[in-house]
């Protein structure tokens, strides 16, 4: 047995909080921080110091051994103890857990108890006596808790790590924890989706909202040309090359850094960044995505290989790229319906009718070239209508006769054309957060550069976010002529437009929408996320039903 079939002693603790997450974690390598494990890292930090792993620190008549690793082959376990403790003669484990202690009425729970438990027979088998008595170190209180080992508490050690290893040879998703409250401080429950799970199986109607409605931290784009991003204090500090302003924001405080143009960044702000999880993407002016730096590659490799072998089966490309589109021509439907509410002529009623009509024909379609033909109609529909949604004394500057891109032509699809390209680099954060391959999907084909799979997702969200975006923002005046930079035929954003644009854009990401099957409100950012969850639980059998989005 080597070590990476050894189950750690803090998998046991997880495994008895919930089995599906001891699957999700130990099999699957999938894991999400949230408030709970971050105070528990930062609990752990004083244990934690490498520059006093298993050095002897003696104090007064205790000797204390921190970060100290045992394993076991004989059990198939492995585990680092927090603290070492030798006094008169007894040496114990120490446990160091965030929060306070219980009520003395009450007894620490059987989790944090079985690692324990499993640290002292680890001392047994690395030579060491059996302890009679082990304890729980609660940083919130500052209070130790004490712990017998007892025979009991020994047998159900040994019960818990038998069922771990059984699961750890399954390939089958343990049940869902039949204490839903559990779910609530789970830091997986974006990823397990336990509430949408029981939804799409049919169990219930609507799905209690457990996951967050909206993702943590912010986006900080830079495009001034020239502008340094250096590191000060833990905070970012920008500063520009003809001015002494400078702007900080905070590290803590962001999610992801955007970087148009020639900007520089320092190393320092790259190797802090990586640390922390943020990514940082690289474009240019016009929206175009160079590349992302990201720590590493999501670890969720066996998602990728069920992305590669469903992307290798025809039928189930077809099936995916079927909702892919039949989703799309429902949200260029709803949209058209919106911005005619109030002038709705014959004309229109026909065109709902002939997009409708198309999205009908999808079902039977038998090959990938008809489904693009069926969307190509539709899309040609919605465009030839797209003018009518702007305002009358707005459409002399803002005028829209067809969609054209690269380059774009008129301040319409200048617009669109940088909206489409901030959705897709958000797609591609998001595939690359839970772990999927961007540049593998199903409905557009592969090209060199491509990324596919951000490419279906993003056909959910064009609608709802991007167009809604351009026509909001052009009706309200939000764009002035001198937003743009025209020149023989070819129409861009100039600084002072994207910065209005991106604004527009953070704040619709921003905005709560709510999801057409599980009937909870959540923002649109979390819901593309969302989306690539439900895509990854669909290909690994986790559920037998995936479903577009799309706005009613």
């Amino acid at each position: 047995m080597n070590n990476s079939e050894l189950i750690p002693v803090s998998a046991l603790n997880t495994y008895v909080y919930c089995s599906r997450r001891f699957y999700l974690e130990h099999n699957r390598g999938m894991f999400e921080d949230n408030p709970h494990t971050i105070e528990g890292r930062t609990a752990h930090r004083v244990v934690d110091d490498r520059s006093k792993e298993g050095k002897e620190i003696n104090k007064n008549d205790v000797i204390h051994r921190r970060s100290v690793y045992f394993s076991s082959e004989n059990f198939g376990i492995i585990g680092k103890l927090d603290l070492l403790e030798e006094k008169e003669n007894e040496i114990y484990p120490v446990e160091y857990k965030k929060g306070k202690a219980p009520n003395k009425n009450y007894a620490p729970w059987l989790n944090d108890q079985i690692q324990l438990c499993a640290q002292a027979l680890l001392m047994q088998e690395n030579g060491l006596k059996l302890p009679d008595k082990a304890y729980l170190y609660y940083v919130g209180s500052k209070k130790r808790v004490e712990i017998q080992i007892t025979e009991n508490l020994i047998l159900e050690t040994h019960r818990v790590i038998a069922a771990c290893r059984l699961i750890a040879k399954s390939d089958v998703l343990p049940p869902l924890a039949e204490n839903r409250n559990k779910c609530f401080g789970c830091s997986l429950n974006a990823i397990c989706l336990p509430e949408e799970e029981e939804t799409l199986k049919g169990k219930k109607i609507n799905a209690k909202v457990i996951i967050p409605m909206s993702l943590d931290g912010d986006i900080l784009y830079v495009d001034h040309i020239g502008a340094y991003v250096s590191l000060s204090d833990g905070n970012i500090k920008i500063t520009k090359p003809e001015s002494d302003d400078i702007v900080t924001a905070s590290l803590e405080k962001v999610r992801e850094i955007i970087i148009c143009g020639p900007v520089q960044a320092t190393t320092q702000v790259i190797h802090e960044c990586l640390k922390k999880n943020i990514p940082i993407h690289y474009m240019n002016f016009h929206g175009k995505q160079l590349g992302v730096s990201t720590p590493f590659f999501n670890y969720h490799g066996i998602l990728r290989e069920a992305q590669w072998k469903a992307h290798f089966d025809d039928k189930i490309c077809l099936d995916l790229a079927k909702i892919t589109v039949s989703s799309k021509m429902a949200n260029m439907k709803t949209l058209m319906m919106r911005y005619t509410r109030d002038e709705r002529t014959e004309d229109d009623v026909d065109f709902f009718d002939k997009i409708k009509n198309l999205n009908k024909k999808i079902d039977p379609v038998k090959d990938m070239d008809s489904l693009r033909g069926y969307e190509g109609m539709a899309a040609r529909i919605y465009f030839e209508c797209f003018e009518r949604y702007i305002k009358l004394d707005k459409r002399a500057f803002f005028y829209f006769k067809e969609r054209n891109r690269r380059p774009p032509k008129d301040p319409v699809n200048a617009l669109l054309s940088f909206g489409y390209s901030m959705l897709v680099k958000d797609c591609i954060g998001a595939a690359i957060r839970v772990g999927f391959d961007p540049f593998c999907g199903y409905y557009h084909s592969m090209k060199y550069g491509r990324p596919s799979l951000s490419l279906d997702v993003m056909e959910f969200f064009r609608q709802p976010i991007v167009d809604s975006v351009v026509l909001s923002s052009i009706n309200n005046g939000i764009f002035k002529d001198k937003d743009f930079h025209q020149y023989q035929g070819v129409c861009y954003l100039n600084e002072k437009g994207r910065k209005k644009f991106l604004i527009q854009y953070e704040m619709r990401k921003k905005d709560l929408v709510t999801h057409p099957k599980f009937h909870y409100r959540m923002s649109y950012e979390r819901t593309i996320e969302l989306q690539y969850r439900l895509l990854g639980k669909f290909l690994l059998n986790d559920i037998d039903e995936y479903q577009g989005f799309y706005i009613r």
